[in-house]
């Protein structure tokens, strides 16, 4: 399915893990160059300023190509929509052969060129179909959804992966809001036992030997999972939409049916984040539970002013420079797992270190020409009289 050669994309993270055993001084710079000269890739891609310039550049290309296009063919204001209609699409799928050539044949691998013409080939097919159809918000979303799951699975576009999980809780959202109360009452438990589930669904993915391609992709759409589960239970959230969506009326000073238990979940929830990334050690859960630190600041003060915002913008300033300052001092040397110091490499099965060794030691020493000693049967050179 993956557009990409496999072995290649082996070979990129095999170089990937050198460099940064390299950057964590675990290698010497001759170890890094001597092993990776043994997994070569045919890739193109650039560094990151020349991609940026090359995702521009193709933008330009491609919407001055569309408009001189659009200069010829839409003339008349009678058949504007269907014109364009048939125009976004036939562009949409003369984009996508382009960047299924561009990866085929000229071998583009995340170059700008390829997330150029994925993002234009989506974006008109999108447009074209809305012009033509009368698409409502779930088909919509449905669209969505199978577009971006198909870029994920074929070209492991990360900014894609993330799309699709959205678009699959915004299926659940549409889908929920035609029940009418019903479907209104359980909309925030259900999106958060959905948004469980995406993470959930990320982390056993990621176990399996055949999504060893898009451990990036999946890693964004656990992250995408935990803050769904957060933001479909947070107070402010809730009660905005509710109000936006559903009409729901409300007076500045009203809450909301069930306020005490998604005030729980606004509060509750980030904490339970940090506990469980501490007690598994893993980073993504403890960084995510502290970003959301802010978000309970920032709902508890919206709706409950209890000193004004620069002041307690000042306060909570100084506790956070306080609280990193010594947990930095305290965790300057490794204490129950937990240091510090940025870890450049992620957990792979490749074994650095024997792979370093085989590659660097030499080979089995070759068979000289003159006198080779052998026999000994008793414990002695020649001793059974051959040499």
């Amino acid at each position: 399915m993956i557009a990409y050669k496999k072995e290649w994309l082996e070979h990129n993270d095999v170089v990937a893990q050198l460099e940064n055993a390299f950057a964590e001084n675990c290698i010497s710079n001759g170890e890094k160059q001597n092993a990776a000269a043994l997994y070569p890739t045919g890739f193109y891609t650039p560094n990151i300023f020349i991609r940026i310039g090359l995702i521009i550049l193709s933008i330009i290309i491609i919407g001055f190509s569309f408009g001189i296009f659009a200069l010829l063919f839409l003339f008349s204001a009678n058949e504007i929509d269907t014109k364009a209609a048939v125009l976004c699409i036939f562009f949409g799928i003369i984009c996508y052969a382009a960047l299924e050539w561009f990866v085929g044949t000229k071998k583009h691998y995340q170059s700008g060129v390829d997330d150029a013409l994925q993002w234009m080939a989506t974006g008109f097919i999108f447009a074209g179909l809305n012009l033509a159809l009368d698409i409502g918000p779930l088909t919509n979303s449905i669209l969505i959804f199978t577009m971006a799951t198909f870029c994920t699975l074929r070209f492991a576009d990360r900014l894609m992966a993330v799309i699709a999980a959205v678009a699959l809780l915004a299926i659940i959202f549409f889908s929920l809001e035609r029940m009418g109360n019903t479907g209104k009452n359980i909309l925030p438990f259900v999106l958060m036992i959905i948004s469980a589930l995406i993470y959930f669904f990320s982390k056993k993915t990621g176990k399996v030997p055949a999504a060893k391609y898009y451990q990036k992709c999946l890693s964004l759409i656990g992250i995408t999972g935990l803050l769904g589960v957060y933001f479909s239970g947070n107070y402010y959230v809730v009660r905005e939409a509710s109000i936006a969506f559903f009409n729901l009326p409300s007076r500045p000073g009203d809450s909301i049916p069930f306020g005490w238990l998604f005030w729980l979940f606004t509060i509750a929830i980030p904490f339970l984040y940090i506990f469980w990334g501490i007690l598994k050690k893993d980073v993504i859960l403890l960084r995510i539970g502290l970003l959301l630190l802010a978000a309970i600041v920032f709902t508890v003060r919206y709706y409950h002013q209890v000193l004004p915002v620069e002041t307690l913008m000042i306060i909570g300033g100084l506790l956070m420079m306080a609280i990193a300052y010594l947990l930095i001092n305290y965790l300057k040397y490794p204490k129950a797992g937990f240091t510090s110091e940025e870890k450049l490499s992620h957990p792979s099965s490749l074994n650095i270190e024997a792979l370093i060794i085989a590659e660097t030691l030499p080979g089995q020493p070759e068979t000289k020409a003159g006198t080779q000693f052998g026999g000994g049967n008793f414990g002695g050179g020649g001793a059974s009289g051959e040499y």
